[in-house]
């Protein structure tokens, strides 16, 4: 850049998904100029609820709070949001081989709750010392080790919780970068926010006003020793840092050209690292297929979960979602959206005995994996991929920071995992303006 061209005290933030609505919010609330430039029509990304389906959000991405103790909380704080404890964990069942049976009946034998043998043999094979490995093998390995006899069904009901919360295949999780991911102090329960996720984003997205350009796509970025520039559609932004939360699918796909290329270890960890495959499916049925009891139901064709949007806001309407993630996502998101739907909503039926064709009312496919401002799901460390996370905590040339829930470490696959890598980029970019002030 030569001297007219030098940029002005300002940073770009590209990506308006949660990640880059907080670093922007952190910059503004210090008296940083911003502009963020998004892609889509709306701010949140993956954070998009709509009210379509009845008095009551329904999730077509992130659905839940994980914890009781997260950062989300005092953002829900500030903007007056409320949340409600979500009544279907305490309804978990089970639907396979054409039976529906408590979650309990199928974990008690192997753990505590759900999802516990999964950490269980990810914890025992690094304590072994061995070479990083999958979930899968790891999984195996421990069962053995506790004398415990892996049936189909429970085989098929892990693979199901990596589906739903890994986005990916037992076969494509490494242990290490599962003993990474601590969520230490998150807390416990998962809550929704009554007014919606995407409401979160709105509100952030509100404080920042005309600083967040939508519609924006961002095709080349340039940094050098005076600052960054920036091409996209609607012109040339210029600033003297930019945020990089665009996410990681993105990244990957290399549709955001850099100049300079990015060094050789950011580029390995953003080839290596899996976006991850996520798909939900919503639906609104004729009429209830399983009553009362039943809170949400884990299935293992597709590989997913049902939850009911509408149970915590004493709704009525047989509206119903369906998350499914890894292999079964890429397949469902193959078939046309009415196909996809006929077929999932087929197999619930097979799984609950009853006959539910004709019974969709209406639906809805969300294929997260090929949407073009998202193309992936939640991010997967594979085999031998430790430490790939810890590699975008780097600044590169004093002028790129990166963030998203892909680049943390220990709260990855969450929002408020993203929200504290917003809150990190800032951090750092407040730091490196601070020292240039000292040393111009």
């Amino acid at each position: 850049m030569d001297e007219q061209k030098r940029s002005v005290d300002r940073v770009l933030v590209l990506g308006a998904g949660v990640a880059g609505l907080t670093a922007a919010w952190r910059l503004l609330q210090a008296g940083i100029e911003v502009e963020v430039l998004e892609a889509r029509d709306r701010v949140g990304g993956r954070l998009w609820t709509s009210f379509a389906y009845g008095p009551f959000p329904v999730e077509l991405g992130a659905e839940f709070i994980h914890g009781d103790r997260v950062i989300t909380w005092q953002f829900l704080q500030r903007y007056g949001l409320h949340a409600l404890d979500d009544p279907s964990q305490d309804r978990r069942y089970v639907g396979i081989n054409s039976r529906v049976l408590p979650s309990a009946d199928l974990s008690r034998s192997v753990g505590e709750g759900i999802f516990t043998p999964l950490a269980q043999a990810a914890e025992a094979w690094d304590a072994m010392g061995q070479p990083d490995t999958d979930l899968a093998s790891a999984l195996r390995w421990w069962a053995t080790q506790q004398g415990i006899q892996v049936t189909p069904e429970l085989w098929e009901l892990w693979q199901t919780l990596a589906a739903i919360g890994w986005s990916a295949d037992l076969e494509d999780i490494g242990v290490s970068g599962e003993i990474e991911a601590t969520y230490e102090g998150d807390g416990l329960r998962n809550w929704r926010i009554a007014e919606g996720e995407q409401a979160l984003a709105e509100r952030m997205a509100r404080e920042l006003g005309e600083s967040v350009r939508l519609g924006c796509i961002v095709e080349r970025v340039e940094w050098d020793a005076d600052g960054v520039r920036v091409l996209a559609s609607d012109g040339e932004h210029r600033g003297r840092w930019a945020v990089i939360a665009l996410p990681l699918g993105v990244l990957q796909s290399g549709t955001v050209e850099f100049s300079p290329g990015l060094p050789q270890e950011f580029c390995e960890a953003i080839e290596r690292l899996d976006p991850g495959r996520s798909l939900k499916i919503i639906v609104e049925l004729a009429h209830d297929p399983w009553g009362p009891e039943i809170g949400c139901l884990f299935v293992t064709c597709p590989h997913g979960i049902w939850e009911r949007p509408g149970l915590g806001f004493a709704a009525s309407e047989p509206v119903f979602s369906l998350l499914t993630g890894g292999s079964d996502a890429r397949y469902l998101g193959t078939l046309p959206p009415d196909a996809a739907i006929r077929e999932a909503v087929q197999t619930l039926g097979a799984v609950l005995g009853v006959d539910l064709g004709g019974a969709v009312r209406r639906g809805a496919v969300i294929d997260w994996t090929n949407d073009p401002w998202c193309r992936g799901g939640y991010s997967v460390v594979p085999p031998g991929g430790a430490g790939l996370r810890a590699r975008f905590r780097s600044v590169l040339g004093g002028r790129l920071v990166f963030a998203g829930e892909f680049t943390s470490v220990e709260r990855p696959s969450t929002v408020h995992g993203a929200i504290e890598s917003g809150l990190r980029a800032a951090e750092v970019i407040l730091s490196l303006r601070a020292q240039a002030t000292i040393h111009p």
